[in-house]
């Protein structure tokens, strides 16, 4: 039966998906399609999700229990008071509404959030480092999963640089949870990619000569080595990447692959 359990929990997962980028929103969506994905586009929005809910109806219920219907007023009857205040947090706490989410998969740097009580040096084109705070929330809130997946290039970013030492500067297959933290698996790591090819796109290798092979000038030769063009062998004199017509089918590796650190992170 355990067995039979964690696979209906793989093949429909309730995920809440933090990403400020359009292209992996969409990745994210086609990545994620056997899942009930919710998509935030900020911190904002992530917190807005991952707030404690409460149940007031049923609040409501519990106070009219106990003797309370109506709130009493303070001022005339301060000991009722009290103890309408107290009854009420209990009710509070037995009627907070479970985490609606079983995975949070988030990204790490984002715009900084509207809200921020840092309103002196609040700046719209600050990229912050959120990803660690939503990812720790959640842990918080009750995900069993969590991940912090980032596209930034290790090269142009301290943070990221310094997220190497988390669990290496690229995606690995089969990459395991680094943490376990308030009994929830959690990753940070840099991002696995979707291959995409993109279709008859200007040749980047022969733009001074077009067709022509860079490598030896459309000769055949290496000048270098003094024997045949190793770039060319097959179409002498002809660049390798289109094949001498100028136009290729180019494979890029831009957007989050948020399936494979799925199924890593549930495995």
């Amino acid at each position: 039966m355990a067995d039979l359990k964690t696979k209906k929990e793989e093949e429909n997962m309730r995920i809440l998906v933090i990403e400020d980028k359009e292209m992996h929103r969409k990745s994210a969506q086609e990545t994620l399609t056997r899942h009930d994905v919710t998509i935030a586009k900020s911190f904002d929005e992530a917190m807005e999700l991952m707030s404690e809910r409460i149940d007031e109806k049923n609040v409501q219920r519990l106070l009219t229990e106990e003797g309370f219907p109506t709130e009493p007023d303070w001022k005339n009857d301060h000991e009722q008071y009290v103890a309408y205040s107290k009854v009420r947090h209990e009710a509070q706490e037995k009627s907070i509404i479970p985490f609606s989410f079983e995975v949070v998969l988030t990204d790490m740097m984002m715009p900084e959030d509207t809200d921020s009580h840092a309103i002196k040096i609040r700046n719209s084109k600050t990229q912050v480092p959120y990803g660690f705070v939503i990812a720790l929330k959640a842990t918080l809130c009750g995900a069993k999963y969590v991940a912090m997946v980032t596209d930034t290039n290790h090269h142009k970013s301290t943070m990221s640089a310094a997220l190497d030492y988390l669990g290496g500067g690229y995606y690995e297959d089969g990459f395991k949870p680094n943490f376990v933290i308030n009994g929830a698996k959690v990753m940070f790591v840099h991002a696995p990619f979707l291959e995409d090819i993109l279709k008859d796109v200007p040749c980047d290798w022969c733009e001074e000569r077009p067709g022509v092979c860079s490598t030896c000038n459309g000769s055949g030769r290496d000048k270098h080595r003094g024997s045949e063009c190793v770039m060319c062998r097959e179409d002498i004199g002809k660049c390798e990447q289109c094949k001498g017509t100028t136009r290729f089918d180019k494979q890029v590796y831009e957007r989050k692959d948020w399936g494979k650190v799925l199924a890593d992170l549930i495995s």
